[in-house]
């Protein structure tokens, strides 16, 4: 599979996304290590779609139109009004948490929580999936143990060649909080 090109504006769209996805705010202000993955992605939709709207102002549009064009396109699965596709591949289907259609590129999200490896290769598999069938894919991990183990663990050798691979090989941009 060939996939998109990495420019720089593409990697900033990214890395604005993961920062939002990131922000202390959020989880400084929800109860994330006993709130489910649905009422998490529910918090970060609005302040995903704020950013979402700024970034389409930067390309010259009115912030009544960004807003509009924001709704339009960031699906989430949470929004009654959105369809968020499945996608199929070894014979079962996949849908991510939200996709977001900006400048040209299509991006899955994904957004997984826990405390042990399971769920974290889950969302890794899951993330490859995307990167199939989306231009981009950006995973967060939310980390709920109360060691943070695995947010430890990302500066690790071995975490970072891994990371640097989902990027480089996969077009996956991963991140834990």
């Amino acid at each position: 599979m060939k996939y998109a090109k990495k420019s720089a504006k593409r990697a900033n769209i990214l890395s604005e996304i993961m920062s939002i996805l990131k922000s202390d705010e959020i989880y400084e202000t929800i109860d994330y290590r006993n709130q489910s993955e649905d009422k998490i992605k529910q918090f970060i939709y609005r302040p995903l779609l704020e950013k979402v709207s700024e970034i389409e102002q930067e390309s010259g549009v009115t912030k009544k139109t960004a807003d509009a064009k924001a709704r339009k396109n960031l699906l989430w699965e949470g929004n009654m009004k959105t369809t968020v596709n499945n996608v199929v591949l070894f014979g079962t289907q996949h849908r991510p948490d939200m996709v977001l259609n900006i400048a040209g590129v299509s991006i899955a999200i994904e957004i997984k929580r826990g405390e042990i490896g399971s769920s974290i290769r889950e969302g890794v598999g899951q993330s490859v999936v995307y990167a199939e069938n989306y231009d981009f894919c950006v995973y967060l991990y939310i980390d709920t143990s109360k060691e943070k183990k695995i947010l430890n663990s990302v500066k690790g050798d071995k975490e970072q060649r891994v990371i640097g691979q989902l990027w480089n090989n996969h077009n996956v941009m991963f991140g834990v909080v």
